[in-house]
C-alpha cells in the first residue's frame, strides 16, 4: 500500500523514522511529508496567505520524502494535493507524548491524520508515552492496528487514534472513549526594558482526575489505547433542541 508518513516532531524525530522503518519491512511504499522542525500544539491549523517552502529531504527506507516549513496539516494537505496524490493510507507520528483525552484538540500529530481523513484517505495517529523511547515497539503496534483497519475500515471523515503506554510490557489494546483531563495550568511572566509583557504556559496534569474506563486510565495500567475521533465536533441533540428558539426569532 502506498502510506503517506507526518507528524508534528519534524522530519528527523525518532518516532517518524520507526514507522518508516517498520512499515517499508511490511512491504508497504512510504512518502515522508513532515515539518522541517518540531510543530507540537499545532492542532489543525494551517499556513494562510504566504508560500510554505518545501524541500526534498531523505529518510532511510522511505521512497522519497520531503521537509515543510508549515503545520502538520499543511504537510498532509501538500501531499494529497501536490505532492503525493496517490496516496492510500495517512499515518501521523510515533509522537512522543500521549495524545489523549481533551489533549487530541491541540495535538498537530491528531490535526494531520484528521486531515488526511478530510481529504478523504484513511489515517491513524499515532503516540507513545514521553517517557519511553520505544519507537520501534509503538511502531510495531501500530502496523497490527493498521492491519485491523485495512480489513474492517472506518467510516469517512473518521480517525484511529492509537496511543502506546510508556510503560514498558504491552498489557493489550483496548478501545475506549478519550477522557476529560485538564491541566492545573500556570503562566510565567517577564518583560523587557520597554515594557513588554511575556507569558509562558507551564503546569502539570491535575491529579483530581477521577478515575474511569478511558484512555487515560487504561494507559496508566499499561494498556494500549484506540479511539475513534470524527471532525464532528458538534452535538446533535443540543443543535436540535435549540431548532425552535432559532426560528422564534424574527430579525428586519
Amino acid at each position: 500500500m502506498r502510506i503517506l508518513i507526518a507528524n508534528d516532531d519534524g522530519i528527523e524525530a525518532a518516532g517518524l523514522r520507526a514507522l518508516v522503518r517498520v512499515f517499508s519491512e511490511a512491504g508497504h511504499e512510504i512518502t515522508v511529508v513532515a515539518p522541517d522542525g518540531e510543530r507540537s500544539a499545532a492542532s489543525h491549523s494551517v499556513t494562510l496567505r504566504r508560500p510554505v517552502p518545501v524541500r526534498r529531504s531523505e529518510v532511510a527506507r522511505a521512497r522519497r520524502a520531503f521537509a515543510v516549513s508549515g503545520t502538520p496539516a499543511d504537510c498532509v494537505k501538500l501531499a494529497l494535493r501536490c505532492l503525493a496524490p496517490d496516496t492510500e493510507f495517512v499515518l501521523s507520528g510515533v509522537n512522543h507524548g500521549y495524545n489523549m483525552g481533551t489533549d487530541v484538540l491541540y495535538s498537530g500529530t491528531v490535526g494531520a491524520a484528521m486531515e488526511g481523513a478530510l481529504g478523504g484517505v484513511p489515517s491513524m495517529a499515532v503516540s507513545l508515552g514521553r517517557e519511553s523511547a520505544d519507537f520501534e515497539g509503538a511502531a510495531r503496534v501500530a502496523l497490527r492496528v493498521f492491519r485491523m483497519l485495512a480489513s474492517s475500515p472506518l467510516p469517512p471523515l473518521h480517525i484511529a487514534n492509537l496511543n502506546v503506554p510508556e510503560t514498558g510490557e504491552v498489557l493489550g489494546l483496548r478501545a475506549v472513549p478519550l477522557c476529560r483531563i485538564w491541566y492545573d495550568d500556570r503562566y510565567d511572566r517577564a518583560s523587557d526594558a520597554d515594557g513588554t509583557e511575556y507569558y509562558t504556559l507551564g503546569g502539570w496534569l491535575s491529579e483530581s482526575i477521577p478515575d474511569g474506563k478511558d484512555d487515560y486510565h487504561l494507559l496508566l495500567r499499561g494498556y494500549a489505547t484506540l479511539s475513534i475521533l470524527s471532525y464532528d465536533l458538534e452535538d446533535h441533540g443540543e443543535t436540535e433542541r435549540w431548532e425552535a428558539s432559532c426560528r422564534s426569532l424574527h430579525f428586519a
